[in-house]
């Protein structure tokens, strides 16, 4: 079996309204895309496709976690995700990215294969800076020992005198 075959909308045959698909993302996911920045995870997708006599409108309900790495610690943790994401898809002479939620496919297309979109929707989720997610009362799950190597590091760096004149005339103003 090729992978992401699973992945792929039937387009022919379908009838117009609703159709509701269900996908399960794991680690073998992550594993057939290349330089992938996510190697671990548990992510389930709710696909509703809504066929209309032009156009197709695809809404994915994303939910689960990711395994990535901590930007203060390095560690890995597991970070929730939760999402949704529309795509229309319209008939056309060949494929053409419209913008960013709308596509046109050719009119003879008989399947679609919405893997490279899930991965890039999944991508689109993750938080800028990853960090260990903090407890009730503040205090974060990072690596304590390299914590502690940081603020020791932090503690004896000098600061360039330049800086501190740059300062003075930021408060005075």
């Amino acid at each position: 079996m090729k992978p992401f075959q699973e992945f792929f909308i039937p387009l022919v045959g379908l009838s117009a309204g609703e159709h509701r698909y269900d996908f399960t993302i794991d680690d073998g996911f992550f594993a057939h895309i290349p330089y992938s920045e996510i190697q671990k995870g548990q992510l389930k997708v709710d696909l509703l496709l809504d066929k209309r006599n032009n156009m197709i409108e695809l809404t994915f309900y994303i939910n689960g976690w990711v395994e990535v790495t901590c930007d203060r610690c390095n560690d890995p943790f597991k970070l929730d995700l939760n999402g949704e994401n529309s795509l229309y898809i319209k008939y056309g002479e060949s494929f053409l990215e419209e913008s960013e939620e709308v596509i046109v496919i050719p009119a003879d297309q008989h399947q679609f294969d919405s893997s490279h979109l899930l991965y890039e929707y999944i991508m689109l989720l993750l938080p800028i800076r990853r960090v260990h997610p903090e407890d009730e009362n503040g205090n974060n799950f990072c690596n304590p020992e390299v914590i502690e190597k940081l603020n020791r590091l932090q503690a004896t760096v000098e600061i360039d005198s330049r800086w501190e004149i740059l300062k003075k005339l930021k408060d005075n103003s």
